[in-house]
């Protein structure tokens, strides 16, 4: 079935590496947010997020390395979420990551949406999470032809 875009939305802290400085704890943090209209009953919501992020100041002893956890919230509801972990390379120099992820809405209620993005750091005894870029977040909604 052919699909047709009839709505785009976006925010964005930058699309730069290392163009922001956003300590991230374990209480969640609002990074992003907008809004999106859906002007039909028949549709999908395409949502794609990217965060670059920093590690420092990671605990010496392993396996426990501090994880970044992305939650998209539509309307203060959860409707998608990522965790990563971060690799440890042994250095003392900062460790650079860069988390993207899909969520993917079905038949989305009919009307104007709100869009928010938090970040946590669940594991900040292990180590320090800092965004640092890009930090966005696009909205994509599709109707049948």
């Amino acid at each position: 079935m052919a699909q047709t875009l009839v709505e785009f939305g976006r925010s964005i802290q930058t699309n730069l590496d290392n163009g922001v400085i956003v300590p991230i704890t374990a209480t969640p943090s609002l990074i992003l947010q907008f809004g999106i209209n859906v002007p039909a009953a028949t549709n999908f919501v395409e949502l794609t997020t990217t965060v670059g992020w920093q590690v420092t100041n990671v605990f010496a002893t392993p396996p426990d390395q501090p994880k970044l956890f992305l939650q998209v919230l539509m309307d203060g509801v959860v409707v998608g979420s990522a965790e990563q972990e971060s690799i440890s390379n042994d250095e003392d120099e900062p460790l650079e990551m860069t988390t993207t992820f899909q969520t993917i809405l079905t038949n989305v209620s009919v009307g104007f949406h709100g869009i928010q993005v938090f970040a946590s750091n669940p594991d900040d005894l292990q180590g320090d999470i800092t965004l640092t870029g890009p930090v966005n977040i696009t909205g994509k909604v599709y109707v049948p032809v």
